[in-house]
């Protein structure tokens, strides 16, 4: 662990130093407090945010500094008077004042990770909670209970810690949790919504986390619709398998995936691979794998030792789409998440046929569009979490095939066989059919089946017109 020494030749050696200087120009007593000091100690070599306590009131602190060093500032919090510096468009330094005494604002705050606070004038530390002891066990603990109902998003967040530091909660924490688990709904959704991303975006135990949130009833807050699948069966050869147990062994191998994807099949597609690691996409497909059987629950029926779940794609598909807007993530990562819940199903159906086509391949990336790659590796975690999956060979074979087609399609770069002025100049009034004509001749082109214009507008005159 990093001491603190290395701490200030790290803030003398940052943006954050004009800051620094200014205060003790002016004389200010100052404490840097939280989640800077914490990461610098365990580690993290990307800091660009900074909490600092003083003793003054901030408002013409922050504007004397933004007007002497051309930092930007908003009010972040009227009632609390917190304002946030804005230095080079990245760093961000939050100022509040000190209520009564550091001791004071220290108890107030969270959890014992967060409430150190570093005097930097005399280079002094100041723990009354033992956070630096609690850092270096790698514990997560609530300065005080109370202090999680005075912001029930602290509930969620000592998870967000337990995933992205791969840090334990103490079991204290831990019961308070799972006995007010439903006051979590008084948080805003936005905020909710910040640290459901940052856990599957930057987190290390995905899996272990999911389960302890599960464990307190706080996953079920969150998301209701996920309750009715404990108790859903589903029936396989050797065995049979609760459904949320099915979706959570998927988030196991999605995360596996994560970290061994070079010795798998993918390793190959290096261009589509960084696609998957994109934060974005990454909280998209644990997301749409949390959601991709969400609507077996009320599709599910049985014939003999056979169960079955007709739609549950397109049910869980909105289902999925609704609670993502609800949660606040936007129209578009909405639809996403929609899409890949809806077509989840795809590479399974496609792959396991005797002979995939060219017309089918082309029918694949036309309906999924962008997500194509994503689709896949949802469906990789998907068959290994469903037993024996051990062989899929079927999506190793799918893949090979897709990116052939890409990588001969893209060397091509052809323009359609015809379009809709080629389709009135044959006599067809515009409308909706326009669309099922110049597809349908793509995905023969595809085939290899039309291969010129005149091949092309031949077709249509002799199936649509003649």
């Amino acid at each position: 662990m990093r001491n603190f020494e290395d701490f200030v030749n790290f803030l003398n050696d940052s943006p954050f130093k004009k800051a620094i200087n200014f205060f003790l120009d002016r004389k200010i007593d100052f404490y840097i407090v939280g989640g800077a000091l914490r990461d610098f100690l365990i580690g993290r070599s990307e800091i660009k945010d900074l909490d600092i306590l003083i003793l003054v009131e901030p408002e013409n602190i922050v504007r004397d500094f933004s007007n002497k060093i051309g930092a930007f500032y908003i009010l972040l919090d009227e009632r609390e008077k917190e304002w946030r510096l804005i230095i080079d468009k990245t760093f961000t330094i939050d100022i509040k004042k000190i209520k009564k005494n550091i001791h004071n604002d220290l108890l107030e705050r969270d959890f014992t990770i967060n409430s150190l606070a570093f005097k930097y004038e005399d280079k002094s530390l100041v723990d009354i909670t033992g956070g630096l002891v609690d850092i270096k066990s790698k514990i997560v603990k609530a300065v005080k209970t109370e202090n999680l109902l005075k912001d029930p998003l602290r509930m969620l967040r000592a998870f967000r810690f337990m995933a992205t530091l791969d840090y334990e909660i103490d079991e204290v924490t831990l019961n308070f949790i799972r006995e007010n688990s439903d006051k979590i709904i008084q948080s805003a959704k936005e905020r909710i919504n910040k640290e459901i991303f940052l856990i599957f975006s930057e987190g290390k135990n995905i899996h272990k986390t999911i389960l302890k949130i599960k464990e307190t009833g706080l996953l079920f807050i969150l998301i209701p619709e996920l309750k009715s699948m404990e108790g859903c069966y589903q029936i396989y050869k050797n065995k049979s398998l609760d459904v949320l147990l099915h979706t959570l062994n998927c988030v196991y191998y999605l995360e596996k995936f994560y970290k061994n994807y070079k010795k798998t099949f993918f390793k190959v597609y290096e261009k589509f691979l960084k696609e998957v690691l994109y934060p974005e996409n990454k909280v998209l497909l644990f997301l749409s794998i949390i959601f991709h059987d969400v609507g077996k629950p009320l599709t599910r029926t049985q014939e003999g030792e056979r169960t079955k779940f007709i739609g549950h794609d397109k049910i869980g598909s909105e289902i999925a789409y609704r609670w993502a807007k609800d949660m606040r993530f936007s129209e578009k990562f909405s639809k996403k998440l929609r899409n890949m819940v809806y077509f989840h199903m795809y590479p399974h159906l496609l792959g396991r046929e005797k002979q995939i086509t060219r017309r089918a391949i082309y029918r694949y990336l036309k309906k999924v569009e962008d997500l194509w790659f994503l689709i896949i590796v949802h469906a990789y975690a998907d068959f290994r979490a469903t037993p024996p999956g051990k062989d899929p060979s079927y999506l190793k074979n799918l893949l090979k095939n897709i990116y052939d087609f890409k990588l001969e399609s893209e060397k091509e770069k052809l323009k359609p066989l015809i379009n809709g002025y080629d389709l009135i100049d044959l006599g067809l009034k515009p409308g909706p059919i326009f669309k099922v004509i110049l597809n349908e001749v793509e995905e023969l082109r595809a085939e290899g089946i039309l291969k010129t214009k005149e091949e092309a507008l031949m077709y249509v005159k002799e199936n649509y017109i003649d």
